[in-house]
């Protein structure tokens, strides 16, 4: 049986949770199909290339009508090779690109991993947005197949696209690390964790004012990552346990040395995959009760839910594990069982080789 010849483009500047999903995707697919990518950032093009895939590099600094421009005629000169049967976009605008790939005969398949909803505002991202979404509603109907990376995303996409066309696929783990143990106890100091972009939409202030409301002697926080929001972030931690250590490439002693994983975002998100990691090391994690958190912890049984942007719930639910290390120890364990059974590479592979034949 011939292999699939997949040409993966994603033309994102930013090495964010989407990139990485496509560094995942590739080790995952290796052996099943000849991948081709065709990307922007020079991070993803080493080390997809140090992982052995064949690698096309667009200059970061050309506009992305351009982008595509270029995009587009790649696709024509590697089809006409016969190198290429099967485009698969990793980006919002490029779904632009997926008409012209069924004209030139292939198949057209797309990753969505957000939500169509847009924060607020009307920032230069968030018109950004706004166009890439656009676009989206526009031209995702061409696609032979869209994978939805949570039963939340398909939901909202089969508003614009028949429901025919989505298959769901949630994020994965590509590796299981060694579970940390509990090692809080009553009446010490409980050491929160937030890993993340620093903007707003993320809610990193929201668990300073949750701090606020507390005992300041009983916690402290390490934010980790970096954005717009940092020099605000650490004027308002100002008087409270924080601390700042910026991006971490590997963020695992981050997780090993911390009690509480908290992801406090406001949303859109598709499946954040900080909340898996944190989930895989063991580590009991609170999150905003937003429909993709109820799906991934099976409406709070493996991790603790608050009230989305309620620093009120968020200050009471951090009191519940603070009086509680057998609570801290029974969601932990119950979070790394969630991420065993259904967030594994072994559980996503098998999904992928059914949606894609391979």
């Amino acid at each position: 049986m011939t292999r699939p010849k997949i040409l993966i483009v994603d033309i994102g500047v930013r090495f964010g949770g989407v990139e990485v999903y496509l560094r995942n995707l590739a080790c995952l697919l290796q052996g099943r199909c000849e991948l081709l990518v065709l990307c922007v950032n020079p991070v993803l093009q080493e080390s997809l290339r140090n992982s052995g895939v064949r690698t096309f590099g667009i200059n970061r600094l050309l506009g992305k009508p351009i982008q595509l421009l270029v995009c587009m005629t790649m696709l024509l000169c590697l089809r006409m090779q016969g190198r290429v049967d099967t485009v698969w976009i990793n980006g919002y605008s490029e779904i632009v690109l997926l008409p012209w790939a069924r004209l030139l005969g292939c198949t057209a398949i797309a990753t969505r991993h957000l939500t169509l909803d847009i924060e607020k505002g009307w920032s230069l991202s968030t018109l950004k947005r706004r166009v890439a979404r656009f676009l989206y509603k526009r031209f995702a109907f061409t696609a032979n197949r869209i994978i939805c990376v949570s039963e939340a995303v398909a939901k909202d996409l089969s508003g614009i696209v028949s429901r025919e066309k989505l298959v769901v696929i949630p994020n994965w783990m590509p590796s299981l690390p060694e579970p940390v143990s509990v090692h809080y106890q009553e009446g010490a100091l409980l050491r929160l964790l937030f890993v993340g972009r620093l903007i707003p939409l993320k809610g990193a202030s929201l668990i300073l004012d949750a701090m606020r409301r507390m005992d300041a002697n009983r916690v402290g926080l390490t934010v980790v990552g970096e954005g717009e929001c940092r020099q605000a972030l650490e004027c308002e931690a100002k008087g409270l346990n924080v601390r700042f250590v910026g991006f971490q490439r590997d963020p695992s002693n981050c997780y090993r040395d911390a009690d509480v994983f908290i992801n406090p975002t406001f949303g859109p998100e598709g499946l954040p995959l900080v909340s898996l990691e944190a989930m895989s090391y063991g580590l009991p994690c609170l999150l905003s009760d937003l429909p993709v958190n109820k799906e991934i912890t099976e409406n709070g049984k493996s991790a603790l839910l608050f009230r989305c942007g309620d620093a009120e719930d968020l200050s009471a639910k951090i009191g519940m594990f603070l009086s509680s290390p057998e609570l801290l120890t029974k969601y932990g364990a119950l979070g790394r069982s969630a991420v065993e059974n259904k967030h594994s590479a072994e559980v996503a592979r098998a999904l992928f080789v059914e949606a894609l034949a391979l």
